[in-house]
This record gives structure tokens, sequence and C-alpha cells, in this order.
């Protein structure tokens, strides 16, 4: 199998999962979470596992890693200024924003550190 049968087959078992993971939640049916869940994983690791050749190069890492630092950029503002609205709304109107605030603001400075600790230890191991 080539790098791009693989992503075709993976972006299908993903998206079967997620459908799957969706419906077993809505239907509060743990046999069907689970499944989906080790169904979609142990058949993208078999997908990966037929591929021949590389499937990446260095420009699709580059391109990831971009990619990934602006998600999480976005991602850290936008939460920021939408716990910062929460907050608002809590001190003004509905107190029970305030724990909504709380919690958004907690994920995003668990997730900035968990961010600093990966980049202190790919520098070490790297170098950089």
């Amino acid at each position: 199998m080539d790098a791009s049968t693989y992503w075709k087959y993976q972006m299908i078992a993903t998206g079967a999962m997620g459908f799957l993971l969706g419906l077993g939640f809505h239907q509060d049916n743990t046999i069907l979470i689970i499944a989906a869940f080790l169904i979609g994983v142990s058949s993208i690791v078999y997908f990966r596992q037929k591929v021949e050749g590389p499937l990446h190069d260095e420009r699709s890492a580059t391109v990831s890693t971009k990619a990934s630092a602006a998600t999480f950029s976005t991602f850290t503002l936008l939460s920021l200024v939408v716990s910062a609205v929460f907050f608002y709304l809590g001190n003004t109107s509905n107190p029970e924003y305030l724990q909504w605030a709380y919690g958004l603001a907690f994920v995003v400075c668990a997730l900035m550190i968990l961010r600093l600790f990966f980049w202190m230890y790919y520098t070490r191991k790297y170098g950089g």
C-alpha cells in the first residue's frame, strides 16, 4: 500500500470511529464506545504496518509543525477570550459561569505548561 492510500483509509477509519463514538456516547452504550475505539485504533495500526515507503518527508513535517503551532496559539487565545467573557458574565449575571471560566483558564494554563515541558524535552534531545 502506498502513502496516499493509507491516508485515505486512515481518514475513513477516523471518521467512522468518530461517528460510532458519538453514537455510543449519545446512546450511553459503553460496549459500542469501547468496541469503536479498539477497532478504529487497531485498524489504523494495521493500515500503517502495510505501508511501503515513507509517510512523511521534510516538507510535510515542516507544514505539520507550523500547523500545530498555529492551532495551539489560536486555541489558547480564543480560550482566554472566552474565559474572560465567562468571568464577566459570572460576576454580573449568573455565578455558574465562574465555574466555566475557572475551568477553561485552568485547561489553558495546563496546556501551556505541558507545551513548555515538551519544548524543554525536545530542546535537550535534539539541541537548539
